[in-house]
């Protein structure tokens, strides 16, 4: 495991534990990570023998979320195979527990793979928060439905219409972590719960991730093309465009309603 990789893989006994690892960027998530994610991936579910999985982020920082710099290329269908809605989709649907143990930034699509985790521990100083309305964009279908799912509808639209991070105690008081830790306790805490899924039966832990999906697919597979038109719409209008603009250059959005 080189420590220049974009994600490190360590494999324990019986489970992996991927390291986002760009600490200098706050782990954004660009093109390159994604690639790395969907490799590692392809080898947890070849892998019968792997029966957990932790992520976690390098650093100060869980994730910043997208780089803005490659917004539109990690969001892009088309030619490219690996996009961000791919690895979130594919996130969601790994056969194993997941666990996210998150610190610092996490937000947007940072908090995003989190969510997508069955399970959250959160340092101490923590910051979970959405932010796309800071720039004139709106998350996919499946965020608003994740977050409902674990907060409620009011809890999320004030997580949303804010724009604003909360921390770790507020976040577990509403459900959205499952634990909150000391900040140097968190990798050990990760780890643990990880080992302690993976010393029980393989074939019961992929059943009963599988049956908890199954629980939740009405919610999941509600029709939403109409949704997905408009978000689309959005993130084409000139206040979508503004608003990465604006972030780049380290200035204040000017929102035109168009």
């Amino acid at each position: 495991m080189a420590e220049n990789e974009i994600l490190k893989v360590e494999r324990r006994a019986n489970h992996v534990v991927l390291t986002l690892n760009r600490p200098e960027k706050r782990n954004a998530l660009n093109c390159a990570m994604f690639e790395a994610l969907d490799h590692a991936f392809d080898t947890i579910e070849a892998d019968r023998s792997v029966r957990a999985m932790v992520l976690r982020g390098e650093g100060q920082a869980f994730s910043s979320g997208i780089d803005l710099r490659e917004i539109d290329q990690v969001e892009a269908a088309g030619t490219r195979q690996v996009t961000a809605h791919r690895i979130f989709t594919r996130l969601e649907s790994l056969p194993v527990p997941t666990i996210a143990a998150v610190q610092g930034a996490t937000l947007t699509g940072g908090l995003v793979l989190a969510l997508l985790c069955d399970l959250r521990i959160a340092a101490e100083n923590a910051g979970l928060g959405m932010t796309p309305a800071r720039i004139g964009r709106v998350p996919d279908y499946f965020v608003f439905r994740k977050f409902i799912a674990l907060v409620g509808p009011a809890q999320t639209a004030e997580i949303m219409y804010t724009a604003q991070p909360i921390g770790a105690r507020r976040a577990y008081e509403i459900g959205l972590v499952d634990r909150v830790v000391h900040d140097e306790r968190l990798v050990a805490e990760a780890n643990g719960l990880a080992e302690q899924i993976a010393a029980n039966a393989p074939l019961s832990l992929r059943a009963m991730k599988a049956s908890i999906r199954r629980c939740l697919s009405e919610a999941y597979d509600a029709p939403h093309k109409d949704i997905d038109e408009m978000r689309a719409a959005v993130w084409g209008s000139k206040d979508g465009k503004e608003g990465v603009r604006a972030f780049l250059e380290k200035r204040k959005p000017v929102w035109s309603g168009e």
